[in-house]
């Protein structure tokens, strides 16, 4: 549709930024649906206050949840045109040299975040349903395809209320002086209420050039652009930065693997008198009698004495499981924990670990 009416014509083309503004699209799409998935995981997890107004119909909901979400993305974005380091992270969606549909989404990943996180974090608190919230994303989504596109559209008595493309032009005007404007992402009674609103009838012959004119080599890739809020040093470390990062995170998975796998292996009972080895099965841990020194026993070979351990890596132990050693009248519950990498402390217990017997195990070959 930009391309049948197009508000102006020189932005149709592009300017070879089509491959940067949809990485930019993906990965900060990707955040807000790690974002929704988090809010899950707190709700869930954490008990808030029940403030949010659940009686009402869940449209109303949704515009009370957008409200809220709304007045902090102007609140962040607002401050963004006042701090230095804000103006950093913000400058690369003012980076842009033509208004269309998906540059909406050209944010600095951690001014994403910010912009983003107070507003959901009170709704989170005054206990709004996730349902709600998404809602209100996917609103504020499609707004903001709407706020950056290049359709000659007018909103008429629309433009009073919300925040749409005759306003927001505006505010991306290429002077920096000039873009201290129109700072709403939905609702325009945010710039109203701080006096930061502005429109003008002479948009079509008045609106001039578009992106960051004190900026004249602004980077153009999404590394560089990335880097770009930092200081000159990062900037000019930023391959060992980002080796030193790719192999940190290499390691984690790497020890993640190991200390969940440390148990496995082959075990002495402290006293001498059996033999167990460790192995992972169907992601669980399970130990069985491989070896008895009373050879009258040979029957235990190949015993389970151990099973269903789980590593749970917060508390550096394998929990949850179970043991029952041939002396054993019944099963008890079990965790295990390593005093070092030859020495695990099995506990067994009924009810409350506290009260629970330990045994010790020592690694053989």
């Amino acid at each position: 549709m930009e391309q049948w009416m197009p508000y102006e014509k020189n932005w149709v083309g592009g300017k070879n930024d089509w491959n940067l503004d949809l990485t930019y699209y993906i990965i900060n799409y990707s955040i807000k649906l790690i974002a929704q998935f988090l809010f899950i995981w707190l709700a869930e997890s954490i008990s808030f206050l029940s403030l949010f107004p659940m009686q009402l119909p869940f449209w109303m909901q949704v515009i009370i949840a957008l409200t809220i979400i709304d007045f902090f993305l102007f609140l962040v974005h607002w401050q963004s045109h006042k701090y230095q380091f804000l103006w950093k992270l913000h400058a690369i969606h003012h980076s842009s040299e033509r208004l269309y549909f998906l540059n909406g989404e050209k944010r600095h990943a951690l001014h994403q975040v910010i912009e983003g996180t107070p507003g959901i974090i009170l709704c989170l608190v005054i206990g709004t349903p996730q349902p709600v919230v998404v809602a209100a994303l996917a609103i504020l989504a499609v707004n903001m395809f709407m706020q950056h596109t290049n359709l000659d559209y007018k909103a008429g008595i629309l433009k009073k209320f919300f925040c749409v493309a005759e306003l927001h032009r505006w505010h991306h005007r290429a002077d920096y002086k000039d873009a201290q404007v129109n700072y709403g992402a939905w609702l325009t009674i945010w710039d109203r209420l701080f006096n930061t609103a502005y429109d003008s009838p002479k948009m079509q012959t008045e609106l001039g050039v578009i992106g960051i004119a004190e900026e004249k080599n602004f980077p153009k890739n999404y590394w560089k652009q990335f880097l770009y809020p930092f200081n000159k040093k990062i900037r000019q470390n930023s391959k060992t930065i980002l080796l030193i990062a790719a192999m940190l995170f290499i390691n984690g998975i790497v020890f993640s693997q190991t200390d969940a796998d440390a148990i496995t292996g082959n075990w002495q009972l402290q006293d001498g008198s059996k033999k167990i080895s460790v192995v992972k099965e169907d992601g669980k841990y399970v130990g069985k009698i491989y070896w008895v020194k009373d050879m009258s026993k040979n029957n235990e070979i190949g015993r389970r004495v151990l099973w269903n351990l789980e590593y749970d890596a917060d508390d550096k132990e394998w929990k949850g499981g179970e043991i029952q050693l041939p002396d054993m009248g019944h099963s008890a519950s079990c965790y295990i924990k390593l005093k070092d990498a030859n020495t695990a402390i099995v506990t067994g217990y009924h009810g409350m670990r506290l009260f629970g017997k330990t045994k010790t195990l020592t690694r053989v070959n």
